[in-house]
């Protein structure tokens, strides 16, 4: 399926300008200047906007570091030339960041719950809802009702990415669809099929977020998730194998689809994020609820992702729902380690005392300092990851969300 891909200079609706790309100082040319400013950049002395990092960014990673100030270096010296001439950006791209310790959101911090838990049973408190990573359809929501439009949405969960159109693309997505067959009368079975790639949008957008939204409320969330999702589908190159890597859509038919949203997906159609001065889709992850703050990639998956990074997401924290709680007893929580061991050809031993089998050893401090997202658990004596191995894997998936404390209620005495 080709498609063709071009940058849109006014995709956000406000005119760009050109600059010299390496003159972060904006005096229109590159000089050992430029070099100092990104190296104060980098050590966090000075403060800098969306702005400096798409002039300064020469390593192209996300942020500013020691690399990028060597490389302007060499530039202004005339050594190397810098991958671009110009960039063509918005003034208001120059509003600095905050600071670390500042934050413009208001921070409630929900109570950690009294748990009760039955005797000889394991209580798991979970914080928020989905893998955490990406956009917070949540969030998305609040920030909507604060006032920011669907780009700035998606500039706040998505770090150093801009957001470009795409000229031409297929009419049609290959997307799995399930029927029943007479083969299967009781079960859907899925194969791909040609569906209309506006249409598939509309009814992805409408599952993933439209029913937690308010008539005539939400538009710009929904302009983001619409983004997100078309972003994906670029990604997967209008083929995709997996409806998880992309979205769920509706069994709804489009004519079913509410006027409102057939309208903001219109509005954003061709739009798709990439990292700052590429060309290529970035992987537009996206879940429902974060606790407290979104989840770095890193942490739930491994490897790395420059545009996939931890960033404020409180207000997430005040939604119905924020915290759940999962119980085992013991032996059903010893089954699930056995399982788990026997399917991983690994082996866990376990004491004879209950409240030793798991302890937390490292999370992201997300809400404070006792929670946050689960980066690595020992379960008797093996050390497993908190999402992949431990959440995934071990306990099939049963909580809702890798941020989450576990407490012990020993048997009642006799």
């Amino acid at each position: 399926m080709p498609f063709s891909l071009s940058a849109s200079a006014d995709a956000l609706g406000e005119e760009k300008q050109s600059f010299l790309f390496g003159d972060v100082d904006r005096d229109k040319n590159i000089s050992s200047a430029d070099a100092r400013l990104s190296l104060r950049f980098a050590v966090s002395l000075d403060r800098y906007s969306r702005g400096h990092l798409l002039l300064g960014d020469t390593d192209n990673d996300g942020g500013f570091s020691s690399s990028d100030a060597r490389s302007i270096l060499r530039a202004a010296v005339g050594i190397e030339s810098l991958r671009t001439s110009t960039v063509e950006i918005t003034l208001s791209d120059f509003d600095v960041f905050p600071e670390e310790n500042e934050s413009d959101f208001e921070w409630v911090i929900p109570d950690a719950p009294v748990t009760e838990g039955k005797a000889d049973t394991f209580t798991f408190t979970v914080y928020g809802y989905g893998h955490g990573v990406g956009l917070s359809q949540y969030g998305a929501l609040s920030l909507d009702e604060m006032g920011y439009t669907y780009d700035r949405i998606l500039n706040h969960y998505y770090t150093g990415v801009e957001i470009k159109y795409i000229s031409e693309f297929p009419a049609v997505t290959l997307y799995p669809v399930g029927r029943y067959t007479e083969e299967s009368p009781d079960e859907l079975v899925y194969s791909k099929e040609e569906v209309p790639t506006a249409e598939l949008l509309t009814r992805i957008v409408y599952q993933e977020i439209y029913g937690l939204t308010k008539k005539d409320m939400h538009s710009e969330a929904l302009k983001a998730q619409a983004v997100a999702v078309f972003t994906n589908l670029v990604y997967y190159g209008f083929d995709v194998n997996s409806r998880w890597s992309v979205g769920i859509a509706s069994p709804k038919t489009y004519e079913q689809m509410p006027d409102e949203l057939k309208t903001a997906v219109n509005e954003v159609l061709g739009l798709y994020i990439t990292k700052i001065g590429e060309e290529e889709p970035i992987q537009a992850v996206y879940s429902c609820m974060c606790a407290g703050m979104s989840a770095d990639a890193t942490d739930i998956w491994g490897g790395k992702y420059s545009y996939l990074k931890a960033v404020e997401s409180p207000f997430d924290m005040q939604r119905k729902g924020f915290i759940t709680t999962v119980e085992f007893t013991s032996e059903e929580l010893r089954t699930r380690i056995e399982n788990y061991a026997k399917n991983n050809g690994t082996e866990i031993t376990l004491s004879d005392d209950p409240s030793q089998w798991i302890e937390i050893l490292e999370h992201s401090g997300s809400i404070d300092a006792d929670r946050g997202y689960v980066i690595k658990i020992r379960v008797g004596d093996r050390e497993l990851t908190g999402y992949n191995q431990f959440l995934m894997k071990l306990l099939g998936n049963t909580l809702r969300s890798p941020c989450f404390t576990v407490t012990y209620t020993p048997p009642t005495a006799e």
